[in-house]
């Protein structure tokens, strides 16, 4: 029997949509059939040509200009997703920064920026969407996070903490929320051809380095680590929650 995805008639929010992985899972989603989905991000030039792929390939798309770290922004999401569409089914804790750097030479400003980008606003957009999800009784919520969060990693100290964060926070509100038919769940991955990581390894020598420890000999795409994403908010995974699905190319094996 063939395993079918869909998303019709749903709604999702993406954080950190606008670029990278979130514009992957935005897009994957779109071909899931998801009725509307919803960007928060603050780069308004590159969120508002995602809604016009998302739209150009057949579903709705609706950017709020936030900031993830401030509870009204955050509640502002909410609400004028809730005043366009009346429901929020699916939600993607996707934004993040990374500072690469170690425990002795990453400032205080770096560290906590980091904990504020990466896990406070995961907690804040989980804590208000799933609101919305519990008069619904029903609602799929998929956090980023990183194999960093589960070795430590070397990316640094602010990130892996954090990721680390999110994993621990997201098994914590699928406990929480299980009862109201909410599933919680983490994708850890971990590097993928991103700008980030781009940003972080400037160096080819030192990246070649890197992506020849990979197991599988290569770094991810991003539409690679998305396809785990969407299996987990699906149907498909219905009994799946509190669970963290590793994409790492064999590094943590």
């Amino acid at each position: 029997m063939a395993i079918s995805i869909s998303f019709n008639n749903k709604i999702a929010l993406v954080t950190g949509g606008a670029s990278g992985l979130g514009k992957s899972i935005c897009l994957k989603l779109v071909k899931a059939g998801c009725k509307g989905i919803a960007i928060s991000d603050l780069n308004t030039e590159k969120a508002e040509e995602v809604i016009e792929e998302i739209e150009n390939k057949g579903s709705k798309g609706f950017f709020i200009k936030s900031n993830a770290c401030k509870e009204e922004d955050v509640k502002n999401v909410v609400s004028s997703i809730m005043n366009k569409w009346n429901t929020i089914d699916i939600l993607v804790n996707n934004v993040g920064v990374c500072y690469r750097g170690n425990i002795w030479d990453e400032t205080e400003e770096q560290f906590l920026k980091t904990i504020n980008i990466n896990l406070y606003s995961t907690f804040l957009f989980t804590k208000y969407v799933s609101q919305v999800m519990i008069e619904k009784k029903k609602g799929s919520i998929v956090s980023i996070a990183s194999t960093a969060g589960i070795t430590g990693g070397t990316m640094g100290p602010g990130y892996a903490a954090s990721k680390g964060g999110i994993i621990a926070l997201s098994k914590h509100a699928a406990r929480t929320l299980a009862q109201y038919g909410i599933r919680v769940n983490v994708v850890a991955p971990g590097y993928m051809k991103t700008e980030m990581l781009s940003s972080v390894f400037k160096d080819k020598k030192q990246r070649e380095e890197r992506w020849s420890a990979i197991p599988i000999g290569r770094i991810a795409n991003p539409e690679e680590i998305a396809n785990a994403v969407i299996f987990l908010l699906s149907d498909e995974a219905s009994y799946i929650t509190g669970d963290v699905m590793l994409a790492s190319g064999g590094r943590t094996s």
